[in-house]
């Protein structure tokens, strides 16, 4: 029950004597409590009613809600809203109804909270909140939903509330007085129109300079209480330490969690791949999003969170090299290990110490993967700490009608250049061999599953609107959007891909010409065996590249070519002078750079494509292969030379990174196809949403769709990204449901 002050008054015996200091803390923390809960009561514009109210239940947890309300009954079933005021009772005049309409709209154009009001005759002996709760949850209400059920004749009342609405336990009370105060009065309309007003003022109020007043008073007492404690107790034992903290060396960011430090190595090593996977997921998705907004709102008003992704991704960087580092060594002794089966352990040693190769302990790999898990942490926190401030930009709730129809209007466009793609696609195969299409060739058929995608998307949104449900509604259209972007993606980057390809022929032959002209010039050096050796290879990929020509890859030519050349041009070093060398190498750094750049989009394209799917492998290696590119471009002024290694070692890791994506979506789209049975009835009940939405990792509000297959092919290879701008955490991305609060609160 809540009971009036004069109930509570108790004779306060202090156990024990405190000494001054800390009763000095403990007085001036009492003064800040006075102050502000007398603010709190100035601000009150709830009336207490004479008589005591009955408490308000505490929030159950999804269990035992559920298995309580196994045990309801209700003889009155819930009902399925269908509007926001239901009047079953007749308890509204026409006037009234009006006014408890504009009550519920004010509330939600000046919040992103939503109220429901039912009116029926009497609960039949239920108790109100579980009728409440039931007739929510039928209705499909989200987290920013509350539902107040009013009997008339029981003259009882019971609001229903997410766990996750944003108002507190007081507020919640302060609401539940207000109907309680009404519903005794038989003032029916006022009981909806109050219970608005109260939750609009609740969720919109600014702090009162009353309550600033007593905190700052607070503080400064506060502070100088401990000011004296620490002079008088503490400072004297902390002096002596200080001089040993400053000569400690600097720490990772953050401590290692103990749950991490109790983990084996190996679990540890897949925490940290999932953990790179869901970030490199949230990186793209706020891509994405920054996207959208910028095309919508002008680069000026998206500059800042541009900065907070750039700085989330030098984290993500900074991770995937140290995961690129584990990854070698991990290679490194396997190699070892085959060695020493083949040559014996010595040989194997010795190609360790000649090579230089890592060797890490357990002790080395657990520090390195905390740090990458701790460096993704870093990452989401900073992309965490403004996904408010991006929805508030996008102001996405009350623009939900204006999003969808956008994607409405975009659709038939990009529906067209679908087929248009397939033409593209059935020539180009008719020109190059089906390797040098793979990346490209399912597009088409990927691009429509998202056009589906997209339409189911824009309807459900539709509905949800029409049902108030904005919260929803921009949940849907979020992930209309991304689909949207991802067909268009998927279309460009075959456009892409017959471009580079015919950039790539039309460069054959000057390349074919300038190996041939090394090669000549091989041939005037005499008794150089490596010379002899570069040149054969030389003449061999030469002749290879002619025979294959007709209706094979150019881009597998040039790079043949282009590794014969550089291994010449070492060869042929020593016989020409340092000017020529270093131009010959800048000109085949330049090749290089062109080839690897375009080998990073397309597989960048990929991985954002089909991010569902693809694992930490291939997006680790991806990630090697652009700071190789980086690398290479920051020495080529200086040293052209050894810019082309790093370029060429770029290369081979892109092609790594590729060959490894490809397989993930493989994989996923096997074990999906093997999963998707149809339900008993011969449906599926995921809809289009297993297929490009899935394999895309475009995962819609987990409470909009409900899906127990997602859970089971997303620990394929990748994750799911989720909507909207943020760090991707499994913890929201993965909640199933919602759990409804109670607030049973009869009149009397």
């Amino acid at each position: 029950m809540i009971e009036s002050s004069a109930r509570h008054e108790h004779q306060h015996e202090p156990s024990t004597r405190a000494s001054g200091g800390w009763a000095i803390v403990a007085f001036a923390g009492l003064v800040g409590v006075v102050l502000a809960a007398t603010s709190q009561a100035a601000n009150a514009t709830v009336t207490m009613p004479s008589e005591p109210m009955p408490s308000v239940s505490p929030r159950l947890s999804a269990a035992t809600q559920a298995q309580l309300m196994s045990d309801v009954l209700p003889a009155s079933p819930p009902i399925t809203l269908t509007d926001q005021v239901t009047d079953g009772a007749g308890a509204l005049s026409d006037a009234e109804r009006q006014d408890v309409d504009s009550a519920l709209d004010r509330l939600a154009d000046e919040s992103d909270l939503r109220m429901f009001v039912v009116y029926i005759e009497s609960f039949d002996g239920t108790e109100p909140v579980d009728w409440a709760n039931a007739s929510a949850n039928q209705s499909g209400l989200g987290p920013d939903d509350l539902l107040l059920a009013v009997a008339t004749v029981d003259h009882e009342f019971g609001l229903s509330a997410d766990t996750n609405v944003p108002l507190t336990t007081a507020q919640l009370r302060s609401i539940d007085r207000t109907v309680a105060s009404a519903v005794e009065d038989e003032r029916w309309a006022p009981a909806a129109t109050d219970a608005a007003d109260t939750v609009r003022r609740a969720a919109t109020s600014a702090t009162s300079p009353l309550l600033v007043a007593g905190v700052a008073v607070a503080g400064v007492l506060v502070l100088a209480a401990l000011g004296y404690v620490l002079w008088r107790f503490a400072l004297p034992r902390v002096l002596p330490r200080l001089a040993r903290l400053t000569d400690r060396s600097a720490t990772a960011r953050g401590p290692v969690p103990d749950e991490l430090a109790d983990l084996p190595v190996p679990e540890l090593d897949e925490r940290a791949s999932g953990s790179l996977v869901r970030i490199d997921d949230a990186l793209k998705t706020c891509e994405q999003e920054l996207g959208f907004a910028r095309a919508e709102l002008g680069a000026d008003a998206t500059r800042d969170f541009e900065l907070i992704l750039a700085r989330a991704a030098a984290d993500v960087r900074q991770a995937f090299a140290i995961r690129q580092e584990l990854d070698v060594a991990a290679l490194d002794v396997a190699a070892q290990a085959e060695d020493a089966q083949a040559d014996g352990a010595a040989r194997a040693g010795h190609r360790a110490a000649e090579e230089h190769l890592p060797v890490l302990g357990d002790a080395e790999r657990r520090a390195r993967l905390t740090r990458v898990i701790a460096l993704c942490e870093s990452a989401a926190d900073t992309l965490d700490a403004r996904t408010r401030a991006f929805d508030d930009l996008r102001r996405l709730q009350q623009r939900a009608p204006e999003l969808l129809a956008d994607v409405v209007a975009r659709e038939p466009e990009v529906s067209d250049r679908v087929a248009a793609t397939h033409a593209a696609l059935e020539r180009l195969a008719g020109r190059y061999p089906a390797e040098a299409l793979a990346m490209v060739s399912g597009n088409p058929e990927q691009a429509e599953l998202l056009l589906v995608n997209a339409k189911a998307a824009v309807s459900a949104g539709r509905s949800a609107l029409e049902a108030g449900q904005k919260a929803v509604a921009v949940a849907h259209a979020r992930g209309a959007q991304n689909a949207l972007g991802q067909a268009v993606m998927l279309l460009d980057a075959v456009d892409g891909t017959a471009a580079h390809l015919d950039r790539a022929a039309g460069r054959l032959d000057k390349s074919i010409a300038s190996l041939t002209q090394d090669v000549v010039a091989a041939r005037s050096v005499e008794g150089d065996f490596r010379v002899t050796l570069a040149r054969t290879a030389a003449q061999a990929s030469l002749k290879h590249v002619e025979v294959t020509r007709e209706g094979g890859d150019p881009l597998a030519g040039l790079q043949r070519i282009a590794a014969a050349e550089a291994a010449l041009d070492a060869a042929l070093a020593g016989t020409r002078d340092f000017t020529e060398v270093a131009a010959r190498a800048s000109a085949l750094l330049r090749d290089t750079l062109g080839r690897v750049d375009e080998q990073l989009r397309q597989t960048a394209d990929f991985v954002a494509t089909r991010r569902g799917a693809v694992g930490s492998p291939a997006r680790t290696r991806l990630a090697e292969a652009a700071r190789l590119a980086d690398a290479a471009r920051s020495l080529q002024p200086a040293d052209p030379a050894a810019a082309l290694g790093e370029a060429q070692r770029a290369s081979k890791l892109v092609q790594e990174a590729a060959r490894l994506a490809r397989e993930d979506a493989d994989a996923m789209v096997i074990a999906a196809a093997a999963k998707a049975e149809p339900d008993a009835d011969g449906s599926d009940e995921n809809g289009p949403i297993t297929g490009g939405m899935m394999l895309g990792g475009i995962l819609l509000d987990p409470r909009v769709v409900r899906s127990r297959r997602h859970a089971a092919t997303a620990r394929i290879g990748g994750g799911f990204g989720g909507g909207g701008f943020g760090g991707g955490r499994p913890g929201t991305l993965r909640r199933l449901g919602t759990v409804r609060a109670w607030w049973p609160t009869p009149a009397r």
